[in-house]
C-alpha cells in the first residue's frame, strides 16, 4: 500500500527514517546516518515556497519505503523532486515500483511533465548498478552525472597557504574575504540570495535546464533557523566587491552536531560578472581555515560538482579531493 504519511504520526516517521537511512547507506562505508532528531526537523519544515510530502510504501502496516518529495510553486513548477528510498530488506517486494508510480500520478495531478530523482553509485560502472537499471526499466532517462569528492581532515598549512596565498593575491585588489557563521549580516543577505538563485542555472545539468531559483531573504533565514534547530553550524565565505560591497561570491560549508566527524560543502558559486579572479579558491579556503580552527575534531568535507565544471574540479583536485561515488540524477517525461 501506497499513501501520503502524516507527519504528526511519529511511529511512521521513525520507520520512514529507519528505511531512508538504511537505504541510503547500501555499499556506502563512509556514510553517516542522520539522527532521526535532524531529520524529523527536516521534514516538518514548511517552507512557503516549496511544498513537501512523504509518502510511504506499508508492508504489513509498517513503512518499508519513503520518497521524500519536493513540489516548488515560485520556479521551475513543472517539475517535482523525489528522493526514493526502500529499507534493504524489502527490496525485491515492488515498494519501490509502487512509489514510482504513484509519484508519477502525483506529478500528473499537478499538471506537471518532470519527475526527477538521484542516486548514488560506488565506482563508475553506472548503467550496470542495479539502481540504474530500476530507473530505465520504469521510464526515466539521463539527467546528469556528478562526482562526489571527500577531501580528509584537516588540509595541511602548507596546502591552504600556496594556494590561499596566490588566490588572495589575485583577489586583493578589488575584494574582501569574509567568513560567518549562522548567517551573513543585513546588507549582505540579499547579495547572497541572489548567488543561491544562480546556481542551479550556472551548474552543468545536462538535458534538463533550470530557471534561476526564486530564493528570498526571508526564505533563506528561515532555513538558516532550522539549522540552528538542529544543531547545525553554516559557514559561509563571502567575497565582497570593495568598490560596490557586491557580493560576488560564497562558499557554504555546513558542520552537522557530534558525533558526525563529516563536513557538507553545499555550495560555492562565483557570479560571472566576477569570474576570473580566483574567488572560488579564496572563498575555499576561508572557509576552510575558519573551519579547521572552530572545528579541529573532523575527518573529512563531501562535496560533489560536474566533470565538465572545469573550474570547480580544478579547484578541488588543487585541495585533495578524491572520487568516491557518482551522484546520478534521472529525469521521467510524465
Amino acid at each position: 500500500m501506497i499513501q501520503q504519511i502524516d507527519l504528526a504520526d511519529e511511529t511512521a516517521l521513525r520507520q520512514a527514517h529507519e528505511a531512508t537511512e538504511r537505504s541510503a547507506a547500501v555499499d556506502r562505508p563512509w556514510y553517516e546516518p542522520h539522527p532521526y532528531d535532524e531529520w524529523v526537523e527536516d521534514v516538518r519544515f514548511k517552507d512557503p515556497a516549496e511544498r513537501f510530502e512523504l509518502w510511504g510504501a506499508y508492508d504489513e502496516g509498517r513503512v518499508v519505503g519513503a520518497a521524500l518529495t519536493w513540489l516548488p510553486d515560485e520556479d521551475n513548477t513543472w517539475m517535482v523532486w523525489t528522493d526514493l528510498h526502500v529499507h534493504p530488506d524489502f527490496r525485491g517486494r515492488g515498494h519501490g515500483t509502487a512509489l514510482i508510480e504513484r509519484l508519477a500520478a502525483r506529478t500528473r495531478e499537478e499538471q506537471r511533465t518532470t519527475l526527477l530523482t538521484e542516486f548514488h553509485v560506488p565506482g563508475s560502472a553506472i548503467e550496470a548498478h542495479p539502481y540504474h537499471r530500476f530507473a530505465v526499466a520504469r521510464g526515466f532517462e539521463p539527467g546528469w552525472v556528478e562526482n562526489v569528492r571527500h577531501m580528509p581532515l584537516p588540509v595541511l598549512d602548507e596546502v591552504l597557504a600556496r594556494h590561499g596565498d596566490t588566490a588572495a593575491e589575485a583577489a586583493d585588489a578589488a575584494y574582501d574575504v569574509r567568513v560567518f557563521s549562522g548567517g551573513v549580516p543585513d546588507e549582505y543577505v540579499q547579495g547572497l540570495v541572489d548567488l543561491y538563485n544562480l546556481l542551479g542555472v550556472d551548474a552543468p545539468t545536462g538535458v534538463v535546464e533550470f530557471e534561476p531559483e526564486a530564493q528570498t531573504p526571508e526564505r533563506v533565514r528561515d532555513y538558516w533557523e532550522l539549522q540552528r534547530k538542529q544543531g547545525r553550524t553554516r559557514l559561509i565565505a563571502l567575497a565582497i566587491e570593495r568598490s560596490t560591497g557586491v557580493v560576488a561570491a560564497h562558499s557554504d560549508l555546513v558542520v552537522p552536531p557530534a558525533p558526525s566527524t563529516q563536513v557538507w560543502q553545499w555550495g560555492t558559486f562565483v557570479h560571472r560578472d566576477h569570474r576570473g579572479h580566483r574567488l572560488g579558491m579564496a572563498v575555499k579556503i576561508a572557509n576552510l581555515r575558519r573551519l579547521q580552527a572552530d572545528f579541529p575534531g573532523r575527518t573529512l568535507v563531501r562535496t560533489s560538482n560536474a566533470d565538465n565544471n572545469a573550474y570547480m574540479v580544478a579547484i578541488n583536485e588543487d585541495l585533495g579531493f578524491e572520487i568516491v561515488e557518482k551522484g546520478v540524477a534521472m529525469r521521467l517525461p510524465v
